[in-house]
């Protein structure tokens, strides 16, 4: 395989597999931040990528994806660096500092979105693209979960201060103050950003961007034409019923199930597993789909989108129903797993099915629409959830935080994602779209 797909390959797993991940939550807390100024930065964070994700792809489109792929490469070192320099103590220069970090990460996740795809797929010989595509992801999500799983048990083992100090003593050495501890995965971070930079740098071009063959435009002019490109691509997408329905599709699934897997500790405390065993049930996750990557790829190969999503469509509604009326202890975790493998089978199946109808000359900005039509439905489900959780509080006469709140919630969970597919095959048929790829 070219080059260009090992690359991204590692791109992915160096930009993604965060070492902070497992502790994200009480990291933001032990450096001194409320609960409200955690969910006021993760604002923060979603309204930057939902402002620049399109942008970022109609520019990579136009000048080039390895442009704004080596951007997200060094956003990435910036947003590391300033977590490192974080005063712990100083509760002001850290609000501001987190801030920063939340504009910056937003930043770059929005500028790999889709570029890094693109620069991959056109890297690969036009006449095989559709049949090697499915290879290059499966070997991504191999990847993406051996990744998953060292950095989550490593990241949660480094930031436990007592297992560190009780090492550091039987080495002989002062322990460290809790200060420098918590910034130990923060630190391996910063080195895995750097090298995510170094990759970046070694990528190639491929394929021909609009502005190679605009005649050496006026710099102004391209940045113009950049930002017309995008209302050119939504008019393409609402012409183009196959592409309209993958990202229909992928906005249904992708956003029931992102919620669940946000509500997932909720979900765990409520049929009696206790914390200590979350990080072992997201290991478990992260084998299966190791397991399951080339089950991917032949299902991607042998079936259409529509067969595929639609035996998905069945898992997922019944995975929903075992949460809706959840088995006590870990036969209740056994039976919502496909619910959380279904994320990995849609992004899949969407990948490839969306590349397959793209043109290469809109080939980011299409995928940045794919991330922002996805992110703006999670954002809506979220705020339904909410909605949802205070209306039931009213009528069951109980507060937020009792258990049967939630519970009652998850009972309606199934019927939403149901009617929402139905909506969907609906519109296909009013389309008038025969089949998809």
């Amino acid at each position: 395989m070219p080059s260009n797909v090992h690359l991204f390959i590692w791109f992915r797993l160096l930009f993604n597999c965060r070492f902070y991940y497992p502790v994200f939550t009480v990291l933001f807390l032990d450096l001194g931040l409320s609960i409200a100024e955690f969910a006021a930065l993760n604002v923060i964070w979603a309204v930057t990528i939902v402002l620049l994700e399109v942008p970022s792809g109609a520019l990579a489109d136009r000048f080039g994806r390895r442009r704004l792929v080596v951007v997200a490469g060094w956003l990435m070192v910036a947003e590391m660096a300033v977590l490192c320099l974080m005063p712990v103590g100083n509760h002001e220069a850290v609000l501001w500092l987190f801030v920063l970090n939340r504009v910056l990460s937003g930043a770059a996740e929005a500028c790999a979105s889709g570029a890094d795809e693109a620069l991959a797929y056109d890297s690969l010989p036009e006449a095989d693209r559709t049949a090697q595509w499915p290879r290059v992801m499966a070997r991504l999500s191999r990847a993406m979960a051996l990744g998953f799983i060292v950095s989550s048990i490593s990241g949660s083992v480094l930031y436990d201060h007592d297992k560190i100090g009780a090492v550091m003593a039987w080495l002989g050495m002062e322990p460290p103050v809790r200060a420098l501890t918590m910034k130990i995965p923060l630190v391996l971070n910063l080195f895995t950003g750097i090298a995510c930079l170094f990759v970046c740098l070694r990528m190639t071009e491929a394929g021909q961007t609009r502005a190679a063959s605009a005649g050496g435009a006026p710099f102004l002019q391209e940045v113009r034409s950049a930002f017309r490109s995008i209302g050119e691509t939504a008019r393409w997408i609402w012409r183009t019923p196959a592409a309209f329905a993958l990202l229909l599709f992928g906005l249904v699934f992708d956003s029931i199930i992102r919620l669940f897997l946000t509500v997932a500790s909720n979900f765990y405390r409520l049929v009696g597993i206790t914390e200590a065993w979350y990080g072992v049930i997201g290991t478990v996750a992260s084998l299966l789909g190791l397991l399951t990557a080339g089950l991917m790829e032949r299902l991607s190969v042998r079936y259409t989108a529509m067969k595929n999503f639609a035996w998905l469509a069945v898992v997922v509604f019944i995975s929903l129903q075992f949460a809706a009326h959840p088995q006590p202890g870990w036969a209740g975790v056994a039976l919502v797993l496909p619910l959380m493998l279904g994320m990995r089978f849609v992004h899949f199946f969407l990948s490839h099915y969306l590349n397959a109808v793209v043109e290469s000359e809109r080939r980011a900005t299409t995928l940045s629409f794919r991330g922002l039509t996805m992110n703006l439905a999670y954002g809506v489900m979220t705020l339904l959830f909410g909605w949802h959780g205070h209306w039931l509080e009213g009528r069951l006469s109980l507060p937020a935080e009792d258990p049967r709140v939630f519970a009652a919630s998850l009972t309606w969970w199934p019927w939403w994602f149901l009617g929402t597919f139905i909506v969907a095959l609906v519109w296909m048929r009013w389309r008038r779209t025969a089949s998809l790829p």
